[in-house]
């Protein structure tokens, strides 16, 4: 039976399900899952056809629907045939970037010197000099990774698990030092070397949630020190979902809204100043399910508010729930042409009012109250509030 490109397109799309470069996914929904829209910082976006080189594996992980002992069929691309299948969606207006990942077939060196010449092709033969994510394989030799940080905007390497303990419950293969971070040094020694221009998106990596028995601890603890020590631009994490004829095919699914929680945790450690210690971990762990981080902080330091919006630096207001970097930027802009007096004013500036009320005074006036916030938002979840407060922080917040 051929295959034809159409088919590898279909399927090797689609197998690159698992693979994640974006945290708020926005595939077309007439060509999902070949295009995946990434939402720039800029609040631009970018259309990338998310693609495997090939779906056959090595490796025996035990959730991948890749892995070696699963019973079906594999296919692969030539380098040819995937820069000219990309080229031809780019020419259609389909596409504008590429996002590159790949199972482990016959050997991570010659798996990534496919990919590498995919790329390559388009760079050099094509003229395509767009976005360009590429994968880096586990146990990918050091000339790979150099090329790939020479030819692409952004690498990664899926880290899956923030312990070798916790990686062993997902694979009897790989070994976290050795196979994965080792690369991830070898990814900031090659951009250092390159200088300014080169590898302009960074590295990233992946975590697979909630099949290994991590804490979110463990989770953001392992990509706060990876931002340290080899740059790591951001941590994608994937909410475990389980795949028939797989050992853990029989694991619950881990909810989403932890995945979500997550995110929200690493873009106030990333964007906010907030360092581990200000996050509200439960005795497991693991945060509240049931409200976002940056408001769990609010809770559990009531010493901090409310701070006076015409007098607190950009650093404190950043500590308010209902208020991000934009809007804490417009009100030290607006309060160097006017006073702020009520909460009016707070609303044009990007400001979430109804979040930050409790936590805020205009002008010396408070115009919220945090149970009526609570309230509000238990109804909305429909869950009991706030299970890792104790007694003493409950009544120091007014509940």
């Amino acid at each position: 039976m051929t295959t034809t490109l159409d088919d590898k397109l279909t399927l090797l799309s689609a197998a690159a399900e698992f693979d994640i470069c974006t945290s708020c996914p926005s595939p077309s929904e007439r060509f999902a899952p070949a295009i995946t829209r990434l939402l720039l910082p800029n609040g631009r976006s970018l259309s990338v056809l998310k693609i495997l080189m090939t779906d056959a594996c090595q490796y025996d992980c035990y959730y991948c629907a890749n892995r070696a002992d699963r019973r079906c069929r594999r296919h692969s691309f030539t380098p040819d045939e995937l820069a000219a299948t990309f080229m031809e969606m780019r020419t259609r207006g389909l596409v504008s970037g590429l996002f590159l990942s790949s199972g482990v077939h016959g050997s991570p060196a010659a798996t990534m010197q496919d990919m590498l010449t995919s790329v390559e092709i388009l760079r050099e033969k094509d003229r395509f000099h767009g976005y360009v994510h590429l994968k880096i394989l586990p146990r990918a030799p050091c000339d790979a990774v150099e090329r790939a940080v020479a030819l692409a905007d952004r690498v990664s390497v899926n880290m899956e698990a923030p312990t070798q303990q916790a990686l062993a419950r997902l694979s009897g293969s790989k070994h976290l030092a050795e196979d994965v971070i080792k690369r991830m040094h070898w990814i900031r020694q090659a951009a250092d070397r390159a200088g300014p221009g080169r590898l302009r998106s960074g590295q990233t990596t992946q975590f697979v949630v909630g099949a290994a028995g991590e804490s979110d601890r463990q989770l953001l603890t392992a990509s706060e020190g990876l931002r340290r020590s080899v740059g790591l631009r951001r941590a994608y994490f994937s909410a475990f979902r389980p795949v028939p004829d797989t050992p853990l095919e029989g694991e619950p699914p881990t909810p989403a809204i932890r995945q979500h929680r997550l995110y929200q945790a690493d873009w106030l450690l990333r964007c906010y100043g907030f360092g581990l210690s200000d996050l509200a971990f439960d005795d497991a762990g693991h945060l509240p399910l049931n409200l976002d981080p940056k408001l769990g902080f609010a809770l559990t330091h009531p010493e901090e508010f409310p701070v006076e919006v015409n007098r607190a630096p950009r650093h404190q207001l950043l500590r308010v729930p209902g208020i991000g970097p934009r809007s804490a930027d417009r009100i030290v802009a607006a309060r160097g042409q006017a006073r702020l007096t009520s909460l009016n004013d707070l609303r044009p500036l990007g400001v979430v009012a109804r979040r930050a009320a409790p936590f805020v005074l205009v002008n010396g006036r408070r115009d919220g109250r945090i149970p009526d916030l609570l309230r509000a938002g238990r109804a909305a979840a429909d869950q009991p509030a706030l299970p890792f407060l104790d007694s003493d922080t409950l009544a120091a917040v007014g509940v």
